[in-house]
């Protein structure tokens, strides 16, 4: 998966705006950052767009683009690494990750640390990635990118998709022929999307937003927690005063008790009631009474 953001508006004079039409660039796609441009396909995507590439041991590139990238971890992405190293969430943060501040919505997010020695990815090796069965979503996307889009006064989000041609990138002389859909079933990141839905709805929703709405430093330190850290929040939820402010269902509190991927989804849902008005979670009778002046 990629999303990307930029402080480029593509209303201002720019000199690359007629490079940009006469490659036939979408607009959404005009509006990414200038050094993302460069190394586009310049078409509009979908599911059943077909496109050449293939990635084995044997292509002189192989491993080119595990270094010198940004790799964005979704919780779903830190969720299977953290089973498959066997470690708590707080020590994967400390080992594999670095916060950054998206500039559009200013919700932070985890990137992987890479080496900081040969900027490679720390699960790559000569042989490839070492924990590749559980890579992260962006890995498994690559060469394919996708840009979501929140519609203004919808409950709906938009996406497409494009293909990523680097210089080096041996992979796209193959004649191994996919679709989108194809592709992102056989890397396995169309169930990544799924279970990262209220995670990406959020951060959408909170871009759309722009001004309109505040994000606290408070909240924002809990969206970073719910992103990257269950077992935090989860003691939030049951070691405060959260349970006798909100009214769960008693199931939803079993589930959430041990359930990291139930309680993820239940706190972007809890977000989402803070930040925008939704109604998925209410206060009880007495803490509403209590707010009233």
């Amino acid at each position: 998966m990629s999303d990307h953001d930029s402080e480029y508006d593509p209303e201002q004079d720019d000199p690359l705006q007629e490079r940009d039409h006469a490659l036939n660039f979408e607009p959404e796609m005009r509006s990414m950052p200038r050094e993302v441009r460069n190394v586009l396909h310049p078409v509009r995507m979908e599911g059943d767009t077909h496109f050449k590439f293939r990635c084995h041991p044997d292509i002189p590139c192989f491993n080119t683009c595990c270094a010198n990238i940004e790799i964005l971890l979704t919780p779903y992405d830190i969720l299977r690494l953290r089973k498959r190293l066997n470690i708590s969430a707080e020590a994967f943060l400390y080992e594999y990750a670095t916060p950054y501040t998206l500039t559009k919505g200013q919700l932070p997010v985890p990137l992987m640390r890479m080496n900081p020695e040969t900027g490679k990815c720390p699960f790559n090796t000569p042989s490839g990635c070492s924990v590749y069965e559980d890579r992260p979503v962006t890995c498994r996307y690559y060469p394919v990118g996708m840009a979501l889009m929140h519609k203004q006064n919808s409950q709906e989000n938009e996406s497409f998709y494009y293909l990523i041609k680097e210089d080096y990138c041996q992979g796209h002389q193959e004649n191994l022929e996919w679709s989108i859909d194809s592709w992102r079933q056989d890397q396995g990141s169309d169930g990544y999307d799924l279970r990262n839905q209220g995670w990406m709805d959020l951060i959408l929703k909170r871009r759309s937003a722009g001004d309109e709405v505040n994000t606290s430093l408070q909240l924002s330190e809990f969206f970073y927690m719910a992103s990257t850290n269950p077992e935090e929040f989860r003691r939030f939820v049951f070691e405060s005063t959260f349970l006798k402010r909100f009214d769960l269902a008693p199931e939803t509190v079993e589930r959430i008790r041990t359930d990291d991927e139930a309680l993820i989804e239940f706190a972007f849902d809890w977000l989402k009631a803070i930040l925008f008005g939704d109604k998925k979670l209410a206060l009880k009778p007495e803490a509403k009474a209590a707010q009233t002046p």
